[in-house]
């Protein structure tokens, strides 16, 4: 009778045990799917309405000369007429073969936007070509930055893989003026109780195989009235440095910061 007793309570732990494991799996599953959905937020449908290549070729574009932001196309946006919808979206690609981000493209509103009071967590993802270089006194100052593509006021993405190039401190800084321009249009639209759009598409541009982007196309449009409009190329560059863009290893030329 006790043998009899303790099979059946062995019987019982092996069924516990496999429904457990598998409610582990499912909820694995569920996570799994959850994080790839957040890394490329658009519907089927979305997707193929929009425009997701860019116009320029990288031979277009002269060397840089001391301008780290140039205009492109008379500063016209190349947006479709397809293109234009007040419907909310972010869109970013799939990794490249040499694992690099892609085009990123959002109808940027307060849906998109981070809610107020919402912080930023930290960044652990490294680009392609994030070999930091840190110099200056004590090691005070970097060379490289994990530069968001839409960025992280804008679309709420944060360490989206999808959404990550190495980029200089340079870029970065001059990327922010023009991230500020599509933030302040929304704010001020919101205050006037419009809810109203920005078509925000930004383009890491690379030469062959090379881990870093020699520099990021940035185009956008207000959707519901004339309001922001501009199509940017800015160098990922930074000044004392020589870069080698096939590694991302760089040479400082100045101890200068």
């Amino acid at each position: 009778m006790k043998k009899r007793e303790v099979k059946n309570q062995l019987k019982q732990i092996e069924v516990a045990i496999v429904i457990i494991i598998s409610l582990v799996l499912t909820l694995y599953t569920a996570l799994q799917n959850k994080s790839e959905l957040s890394e490329n937020v658009v519907s089927e449908t979305t997707q193929t309405n929009i425009t997701n290549n860019t116009s320029v070729n990288i031979d277009a574009i002269p060397p840089y000369s001391g301008e780290i932001v140039i205009s492109i196309n008379n500063n016209v946006p190349y947006f479709e007429e397809k293109d234009i919808t007040t419907q909310e979206f972010e869109y970013y690609s799939n990794l490249d073969e040499f694992n690099r981000a892609g085009v990123a493209f959002a109808n940027v509103c307060k849906f998109t936007m981070p809610p107020e009071g919402t912080k930023r967590e930290s960044l652990s993802y490294k680009p392609t070509g994030w070999v930091q270089y840190l110099y200056g006194e004590n090691n005070r100052y970097h060379l490289y930055e994990r530069c968001h593509l839409i960025a992280w006021q804008l679309g709420n993405e944060n360490n989206n893989k999808r959404n990550l190039i190495t980029g200089t401190r340079q870029l970065n800084s001059a990327m922010i003026e023009y991230e500020n321009q599509v933030a302040n249009w929304i704010k001020i639209k919101n205050k006037e109780e419009k809810d109203y759009h920005v078509l925000y598409r930004v383009t890491p541009i690379y030469s062959g195989e090379n881990k870093l982007a020699t520099g990021i196309e940035i185009e956008a449009k207000s959707v519901e009235e004339e309001g922001v409009s501009f199509h940017k190329f800015i160098y990922n560059v930074q000044d004392n440095f020589e870069i080698d863009y096939g590694t991302g290893k760089a040479e400082l030329l100045v101890e200068n910061k």
